[in-house]
């Protein structure tokens, strides 16, 4: 019997609404016209002839000069363009939702699953705490919340890579933005000119990361994927970021952008080389950290099972997004989940292990046609 058969059989109105595929193929079109830009603008030298070799096979020519391809087996990596055409499928409408930090929050919440308070959200130039009345006089409210949090992260509710983060602290009855010495009123002027921003309490970072580099909280960046014949998610990737001195604040790993990258080994915990991304795409490993001397090769993440666990527990919850890079921060009393990228950063991963050398990840990729099923002549 046909599903509308059915459901007028019980007499339930058919669910006429489409399923959205040509919005998602324009959005994957937009992406790619992105991709190409970005592309164009990417300064990699390289012969037009591999060029066109990478291109043929799906790379950008930045991807294939930091996977060493084809050194390397470039069948064994996820490629970028199918990835960027085809990618927003996996979690469809749901990525949106995921994206945005300030819904996320809320759905994190309900799930009771470790992150960090909200303290106020920013629309429009007004600054609105959290769980209160709606009160004008923003230096009031800024006032009352840094006595509840004194440190606070500010971010868009909607972009990545560290993008208009930043941090104010109170102490000693001074305020600082950034580590710049700062008054109310020129704070209250800054949020004012803000929209769609939300404050977050600043966690402390487990003592092992701490130790690592001070200055920046060091993240887990967890890519979970859904396990087709199973029915839940697993851990197909992950690895751990440290900011340096070149990267200010954030560990934000980019072209450029300072930070370190390690991969961490599940069944030990323990993480090999850190590699660092310059602006001209060189990977330079560290066996330990550029500015604090602290060995990273080799050191074990203390709790790394209860991370993991953490967040394939949150990710079951969510089966409707099959494919999420979780932020991880590793905090003295446990973890806490930063943010969910629906983006989850696949170069991340790929510049210390191709994806699709598990078998259970290509197949993912292939069920979502970012990868070529395999033919009986292989």
């Amino acid at each position: 019997m046909k599903p509308d058969a059915e459901l007028k059989r019980f007499g339930i109105l058919p669910n006429t609404r489409r399923d959205g595929g040509l919005e998602l193929w324009l959005r994957g079109f937009l992406q790619f016209f992105r991709a190409i830009l970005n592309e164009a603008r990417s300064g990699v030298n390289m012969r037009w002839g591999e060029r066109m070799q990478a291109w043929r096979l799906g790379f950008n020519s930045v991807s294939w000069k930091i996977y060493d391809l084809p050194e390397n087996d470039p069948s064994q990596y996820l490629p970028d363009f199918p990835a960027i055409v085809k990618g927003y499928r996996i979690n469809g409408f749901f990525n949106s939702i995921i994206s945005n930090k300030l819904i996320l929050s809320r759905l994190l919440a309900a799930h009771q699953v470790p992150h960090p308070a909200v303290v106020s959200v920013v629309l429009g130039g007004k600054l609105y705490e959290e769980d209160a009345a709606f009160e004008a006089d923003m230096s009031a409210v800024l006032s009352r919340t840094l006595e509840r949090y004194p440190s606070q992260v500010f971010r868009p509710t909607w972009t990545g890579s560290g993008q208009g983060v930043f941090f104010l602290r109170k102490e000693d009855g001074r305020l600082a933005l950034n580590n710049q010495e700062i008054s109310l009123e020129e704070v209250c002027t800054l949020v004012s000119q803000l929209d769609r921003y939300m404050a977050t309490e600043f966690l402390q970072q487990d003592t092992y990361a701490q130790e690592v580099y001070p200055d920046t909280a060091n993240t887990i960046r967890i890519l979970t994927l859904w396990d087709l014949d199973l029915g839940e998610p697993y851990v197909a990737g992950i690895v751990h970021r440290f900011g340096t001195a070149d990267s200010g604040l954030l560990d934000t790993w980019n072209r450029g952008a300072g930070g370190l990258c390690a991969a961490i080994d599940q069944a030990t915990g323990r993480l090999g080389k850190a590699v660092q991304r310059s602006r001209d795409n060189r990977m330079i490993w560290h066996s330990v950290h550029p500015d604090s001397g602290a060995v990273i090769e080799g050191l074990r993440v203390p709790e790394l099972g209860r991370y993991i666990q953490g967040t394939l527990k949150t990710a079951a919850r969510l089966p409707y997004c099959p494919m999420i890079g979780w932020d991880v921060l590793p905090t003295q009393e446990g973890f806490s989940i930063l943010e969910a990228n629906t983006q989850p950063g696949i170069a991340l991963m790929q510049v210390h292990k191709p994806l699709l050398e598990d078998r259970r990840t290509k197949r993912f990729f292939q069920h979502w046609g970012l990868v070529r099923k395999e033919t009986e002549n292989g």
